[in-house]
């Protein structure tokens, strides 16, 4: 962990790293794409869980200032947190 990174973005390469604990190096080296996607989709659903539970209304959650915080910038990102969202409010 590079200790020169804000505690956010920290944050943000543990649960990314965290999404990877299921990948073998093989797996990995065959289907990295796929790999980077899901570790990213771990740290969004984490990051906007807690997102979720510091808003006294989930409806208030404003995921471009959302994505904006956290620097996240594809398109992937974008439809990311739109899905995680929706799942953890329903």
């Amino acid at each position: 962990m590079d200790h020169n990174l804000a505690p956010e973005q920290q944050i943000q390469v543990a649960l990314h790293e965290l999404g990877h604990k299921d990948h073998t190096r093989s797996e990995y080296q065959n289907a990295r794409l796929r790999c980077e996607n899901e570790a990213d989709r771990n740290m969004i659903h984490h990051l906007v869980k807690d997102a979720l539970e510091s808003l006294d209304d989930p409806t208030e959650f404003d995921y471009l200032k959302f994505m904006s915080y956290y620097n996240l910038k594809t398109m992937t990102n974008e439809v990311m947190v739109k899905e995680e969202y929706l799942a953890l409010v329903n």
